[in-house]
């Protein structure tokens, strides 16, 4: 199969790949074969870049008057999952049974790329054997994991598609879901018992956040133990920035009691929050930031090595919320919070938690003048915060 010159985008796709597989290299060594696999992909298509001149580009096809819409049929059809690609693992298109797997309808996958919903340690190994099956290097199989789906890996087989209308190949990635089986759904009418569950969770924390709030004394102590019962409640990592968006100070960070990284908490604490981009994104928009499947790498910053913080937690989503003053223009800080390893995006509900606790927050630092300079930074908060 002819293959397309290399152009500077091409490049630029590779360049990218590449420093995702270098920061990969921080995941588990049990993660290394499949990650060394991959790159030995990518530096074989770099030495045939190098060796000759490439050949001249498959010329596009002519589109077929309505060849699409048969070809979407089927395509929707197909009782196992499947998602058409492009070389970046951007999903064109998934089918029904794609989008109850992957718990993503349709209209929100188009446009994001696939890699995003596994977790960090497979993202990097997918992109790099899509590109090589989109360059005509042959299909293959790699396993992955899907982040809301904790148990044994899928195996996802890559195969190169010319789909009608298109100019480009695209990557047909066929999904071999685990043995466990899903929930069914709950019938027309009903609203599904987990949900009703988790309401009244998510109610009892918000009133507890809310007793602690006005039980506390000292107005950053009494902050920074709300963001650690949100921590409890809704996340595995809390990080509160305190401060206007130009000079915001990191207050508080509530991680796990025992981390695998027991550095990675001093290291969430030492960082300037202008340098965590998530954050400084909430506090620069004055609104709620959700990554319901977080896929860049940089969006938590570095630590002082120069290794992505979302790399060192293992983050699978993230979460940061302004704290806006009851005047709805001032930003007063903004909390972050993570899950990490096989845990499940933040839903929609859960995000409205969070955003409704920011809020009361926002209210106790506007009428103690808690955010401006000289705002005091104490230690890593450990361990669970009471009612107060």
């Amino acid at each position: 199969m002819s293959r397309p010159p290399e152009r500077a985008d091409g490049r630029a796709a590779l360049a990218a790949r590449l420093r995702e597989l270098r920061a990969a290299r921080d995941h588990p060594p049990a993660e290394y074969p499949v990650l060394l696999d991959a790159a030995l992909t990518e530096l074989e298509h770099a030495l045939e870049v190098l060796d000759g001149p490439p050949e001249r580009p498959t010329p596009p096809r002519t589109p077929v008057a309505g060849a699409a819409h048969p070809y979407k049929a089927v395509f929707d059809a197909l009782p196992w999952p499947v998602v058409l690609t492009d070389a970046q693992t951007v999903v064109r298109r998934l089918n029904p049974a794609a989008a109850e797997l992957t718990g993503l309808p349709p209209g929100y996958a188009a446009g994001r790329p696939f890699a995003a919903l596994l977790r960090p340690a497979d993202r990097a190994a997918l992109r790099a054997h899509t590109a090589a099956v989109a360059r005509g290097e042959g299909d293959r199989t790699v396993p992955v994991h899907l982040q809301r789906l904790p148990g044994g890996p899928l195996y996802a087989t890559l195969t190169g598609l010319g789909a009608p209308g298109e100019r480009s190949p695209d990557v047909l990635l066929t999904l071999t879901p685990a043995s466990a089986p899903r929930p069914a759904a709950p019938p027309a009418g009903r609203a599904d018992p987990a949900t009703v569950v988790r309401r009244t969770e998510l109610t009892d924390l918000l009133d507890r956040a809310a007793r602690a709030l006005l039980a506390g004394d000292d107005p950053v102590v009494t902050l920074a133990g709300a963001a650690g019962l949100l921590r409890d409640g809704l996340a595995d990592w809390a990080l509160l920035d305190l401060g206007p968006p130009a000079q915001p100070v990191r207050v508080a960070v509530h991680g796990p009691p025992e981390p695998d990284d027991t550095g990675l908490e001093k290291a969430f604490l030492r960082q300037d929050p202008r340098d965590c981009p998530a954050a400084a994104e909430a506090m620069a928009r004055g609104a709620a930031v959700v990554e319901q499947a977080a896929d860049d790498l940089a969006r938590l910053g570095a630590d002082e090595d120069g290794t992505p913080l979302m790399v060192r937690a293992d983050v699978a989503a993230l979460l940061s919320v302004a704290l806006v003053a009851p005047d709805g223009t001032t930003v007063l800080g903004a909390l972050t919070l993570l899950r990490t390893g096989p845990g499940e995006p933040f839903p929609l509900l859960e995000a409205r938690g969070a955003e409704i606790a920011a809020g009361h927050m926002a209210v106790v630092a506007a009428r103690n003048g808690v955010p401006g300079r000289g705002c005091p930074r104490p230690e890593v908060a450990h361990g669970d915060v009471g009612e107060g």
